[in-house]
């Protein structure tokens, strides 16, 4: 049968050749997150570089001015003992000179006098140069430590500013694949002698097809504007070219077995949500999808929606609990109402699967359970009772003994003492508990306001603080904008609630926990890969957005979780030093021995904190 049109026919292109004929799909694109331009990016980035290249002049002069100040210092104590040497020796020839007074009275000391008085002199100048270059050295020193801090930091931005561009890249490359256009191809065969009028028309009108989704195809590619990246890839990338319409204008024989086909179709492409990554040559973190906000969660919740979830693990006899609901063993399938719930499998000698999780469509949640035994060092776990009857934040125990830290996990270090180091990031609730308990108001909300990362360069906010950070969290969210100030007060709080000690972790504490044994830059592997954590361009739903309810990703093997990305976490370090990486922070910066300076009453609403425990 000959039909007239094919509406809503959809031709699959594979990257080699035309392969099949289905129906279109009609989905609409979801809206992207408006980026800066590539252009505007660019420009960016070159200020950015011309900024770093100007801080990196002025740490080295600073350097050389240093090295200049302790070059004098050490000149100054070589003259001293000069000058010391030459005092003694004024000194010796004047008690000679008045032991000669004792048999000659009248004999003239004013000149041994004199040398002796002028050489103390001597000795008196060069200490009062000495401790003024002392000075000096102190204050170059501060100086050089300013510029350098400085000079991180406007690296730290530039590698935003990268990371930043590979995004809009990536949203430009989207943005151009989804183009549709309307296309006239004429298509002439010439039909075999025993083919029918119906069989020649019908092969006529699919090559025209083909014509037209392999022109179109060509169109797409040519008018990319990195059209020669994509064309180093797309043979590995399907463009997934759907026709949403196509008519026969005209059709015809036009001598002897001649036959000539004329058709309008209207063409888009359709690829996967990584195409864009692939063309490009990029990882599949700059490709995520867009995840659901907490403004469409609340809207969800509202429509009363539900989805079907369905939980397994790789042990039989566990138990099943959601939202402390008891749901037996797996397999479990039951249906919950969309939004966050908290999902628990357990086992007797098993180390405890539990995430809270996003619920926005159906899915299966696979649940692996791990031996306590092969952990390098199984820890209990536990929480202080407050006065209040609520729970302190739940502890992990980590064992004295010899752990690697640092970069390639090279330096070897013993923790003489066993400690405990809390499983998440004081959290929005937990911080709370503690205001309300004491009255207690941040250093941001004091007047010092919170800092914030905007178009890749740090910024202070007057009017953000924890419980307004720049963005919408749970209250199961880490607690930001939070000083080192803040975050010791909170732990003196819990020192006295519960009779023990609480404090921040030494970095050495800090990276012992959060390495978990590996030896890896992050506890995992070697590569941030995609959705494993909670950093900028990290492939997860938050990344670049906000923090994310701790415990979103699954815990290291010490059972501790958020150690890389999420937030930023204070340690004792007295002049300010924080660990573990944030959602605005490029991935590298979530590496375990990776750490940023910052001033102690600096708030920041990509910083929080976790707590460590004595024993």
């Amino acid at each position: 049968m000959n039909r007239k049109g094919l509406p809503a026919l959809a031709l699959l292109l594979s990257p080699a050749l035309f392969t099949s004929v289905a129906l279109a799909n009609t989905d609409t694109q979801s809206t992207a997150p408006a980026v800066d331009s590539v252009a505007s990016i660019d420009a960016k980035l070159t200020n950015k570089r011309s900024e770093v290249k100007q801080l990196e002049n002025t740490v080295a002069n600073n350097q050389n001015q240093l090295r200049d100040l302790r070059n004098q210092s050490d000149a100054l104590d070589k003259k001293a003992g000069q000058l010391d040497a030459k005092r003694k020796l004024a000194q010796r020839n004047l008690d000679d000179q008045y032991n000669r007074m004792i048999d000659d009275p009248d004999l003239d000391i004013t000149p041994f006098q004199k040398q002796y008085q002028d050489s103390w002199k001597e000795v008196k100048e060069n200490q009062v140069a000495k401790l003024a270059i002392q000075q000096d050295i102190q204050e170059q020193s501060r100086v050089l430590k300013e510029s350098s801090t400085k000079k991180q930091r406007s690296l730290d931005e530039l590698e935003i500013l990268g990371e930043s561009r590979q995004e809009a890249r990536v949203l430009r490359l989207q943005e151009e694949l989804a183009a549709q256009d309307t296309l006239d191809v004429v298509h002439t065969i010439t039909c075999k002698m025993s083919m029918t009028l119906n069989a020649c028309a019908s092969q006529g009108k699919t090559l025209s097809m083909q014509k037209a989704v392999n022109n179109f195809q060509q169109q797409l590619i040519n008018g990319f504007t990195e059209m020669d990246t994509v064309k180093q890839h797309v043979d590995n990338v399907s463009l997934n070219i759907h026709v949403l319409d196509s008519a026969i204008i005209d059709s015809g024989f036009n001598g002897s077995n001649r036959y000539t086909t004329k058709l309008q179709a209207s063409l888009r492409a359709r690829p996967n949500s990584t195409a864009a990554c692939q063309l490009l040559g990029l990882e599949n973190r700059y490709c995520i999808e867009q995840g659901t906000t907490q403004a469409s969660n609340d809207k969800i919740k509202k429509e009363k929606k539900w989805v079907a979830i369905t939980i397994r693990s790789n042990r039989h006899d566990d138990n099943v609990t959601v939202n402390g609901v008891n749901y037996g063993s797996t397999p479990v399938d039951v249906m919950l109402p969309a939004g966050q719930h908290q999902v628990t499998v357990e086992k007797s000698g098993f180390e405890p699967y539990s995430r809270q999780m996003t619920l926005s469509k159906d899915m299966t949640v696979w649940a692996e359970l791990k031996t306590q035994e092969n952990r390098p060092k199984p820890g209990k776990k536990f929480a202080d009772l407050l006065t209040n009857n609520q729970q302190a934040p739940q502890m992990v125990v980590i064992g004295s003994g010899n752990y690697h830290i640092g970069e390639n996990a090279k330096q070897d270090i013993n923790i003489s003492k066993a400690y405990s180091i809390a499983a998440t990031p004081v959290t929005v609730n937990q911080f709370n508990a503690f205001v309300a308990s004491t009255g207690y108001i941040t250093e941001a909300e004091k007047g010092a306001g919170c800092n914030a990362i905007n178009d890749g360069e740090t910024k202070r906010h007057q009017n953000q603080n924890w419980r307004k950070p720049g963005f919408e969290q749970s209250k199961n969210a880490p607690a930001v904008c939070i000083s080192k100030v803040d975050a010791e007060t909170y732990a003196h709080w819990l020192t006295k609630q519960t009779g023990f000690t609480y404090a921040l972790p030494s970095e050495a504490q800090w990276e012992v926990a959060a390495r978990a044994g590996s030896k890896d830059a992050y506890w995992w592997g070697s590569d941030i890969g995609s959705g494993n954590a909670n950093t900028g361009w990290g492939g997860s739903s938050w990344a670049n957005k906000s923090t994310s309810p701790v415990a979103s990703f699954g815990a290291n093997p010490y059972g501790i979780y958020d150690t890389a990305g999420n937030v930023w976490e204070w340690t004792s370090t007295k002049s300010g030093v924080v660990r573990g990486g944030a959602w605005n922070f490029a991935p590298t910066k979530a590496k375990v021995y990776e750490s940023l300076e910052l001033s102690p009453s600096t708030s920041a609403n990509y910083t929080g904190f976790r707590i460590v425990r004595s024993l």
